[in-house]
């Protein structure tokens, strides 16, 4: 699936900007274009992973390049002068093969809670693409911080498809910050995101799935869903199942070439599969929810060939299934014959029941 990625703010500039760098490493990339919106110029200058022309100020006027101090207001003003300038920025990006525009914001700040709707407004009055947001929660209890990330929750409800939520608090450790731990949990959103934008993406004949995930199955996964979540698991293969004598040049020859499909146990690729779907869908999620209470759900199965038996394939969405109480559920293998791991990531579409949600409400209205 090709996507034209947009970060604003902070927090979604840097993420944008590793999405470009992973995009970079991959041999199917998923990218078709990404740039940084922000009106902190400082912030804009550091994120050198992406080219200078991909990072564009706004709301100068407004802030002074300083950015908006947390203040939603600030946010929205800086955009409303220059909402035309930015949608042309982005314009220039969007081209024929692009298949969906992603947001990505951080809302607890006044740049993303504050311009992020108005972005996507501004896109909605010129694209019929689908149009997605992926919105990172605050941790903590900061009252203002979660009274700007549920008005921006709420904005965007109506000018996107879909939101897919990352949740901080979830993914912190006892004692951790933010700030501490950054760089994690931007590689923790990366990691998911790129697994659901390159499914499909195939380069070679050796990297087709026997059911292919195409962007059309994305698309009807997260489009007019509500919130998602994103599950991934992924555990490490016997490197030696091809050869069987353990040696230095089979083992070589199972890594560079992927042989490892003669001697490869059903039993044990079943069970591989089976345990990590259900590592994936019963782990930790992008936001903890109920997970009974989604919509819709895709998982995309990756890993060595001989792996990724359709019987396991077809079972584990049978699984998924009877666990959704939903009959829209789709799946897809994607084929890594380079690698020995085997990976499963769940999309889970529409979910109603989320805790996080609910604490960051009460704590808003303490606010007002």
């Amino acid at each position: 699936m090709r996507v034209a990625a947009v970060g604003i703010g902070g927090a979604g500039g840097r993420i944008v900007e590793r999405l470009w760098q992973d995009n970079e490493r991959r041999e199917g990339p998923y990218l078709g274009a990404a740039c940084a919106l922000d009106t902190d110029t400082e912030a804009l200058g550091e994120l050198d992973g992406l080219p200078s022309d991909r990072r564009h100020a706004f709301g100068l006027s407004e802030t002074t390049g300083t950015g908006t101090n947390g203040d939603r207001a600030s946010g929205i003003a800086a955009i409303e002068d220059e909402r035309l300038e930015i949608r042309r920025a982005i314009d220039e990006l969007i081209t024929s093969d692009i298949d969906a525009i992603v947001l990505v914001a951080g809302l607890a700040g006044g740049t993303g809670s504050g311009a992020t709707a108005h972005v996507a407004h501004a896109l909605r009055e010129v694209y019929s693409l689908p149009l997605y947001c992926l919105a990172v929660l605050p941790a903590g209890r900061d009252d203002d911080a979660a009274a700007n990330t549920m008005q921006a929750l709420q904005a965007l409800e109506s000018p996107v498809d879909g939101q897919i939520l990352f949740d901080n608090e979830a993914w912190l450790g006892s004692g951790q910050t933010v700030d501490e731990t950054s760089e994690t949990l931007n590689e923790t959103v990366v990691a998911r995101l790129g697994a659901l934008f390159a499914a499909g993406e195939a380069t070679a004949s050796d990297t087709v799935g026997q059911s292919v995930v195409d962007a059309s199955e994305i698309i009807n996964t997260l489009s007019d869903s509500g919130f998602t979540t994103l599950g991934y698991a992924s555990q490490d293969l016997q490197a030696d199942s091809g050869d069987g004598d353990g040696t230095v040049i089979g083992q070589l020859k199972n890594r560079f070439l992927g042989d490892n499909s003669d001697d490869v146990d059903e039993i044990e690729a079943y069970n591989a599969v089976e345990t990590t779907l259900r590592r994936a869908v019963r782990g930790k999620l992008t936001i903890q929810c109920e997970v009974a209470s989604a919509d819709k759900a895709l998982a995309v199965f990756a890993g060595p060939p001989a792996w990724l038996l359709r019987e396991a394939v077809t079972d584990g969405r049978r699984w998924l299934t009877e666990e959704l109480q939903s009959p829209e559920v789709r799946s897809g293998d994607m084929p890594t014959p380079d690698r020995n791991t085997l990976s499963v990531l769940v999309v889970l579409s529409g979910v109603t029941e989320l805790p996080r949600l609910v604490e960051l409400k009460k704590l808003a209205e303490q606010s007002t």
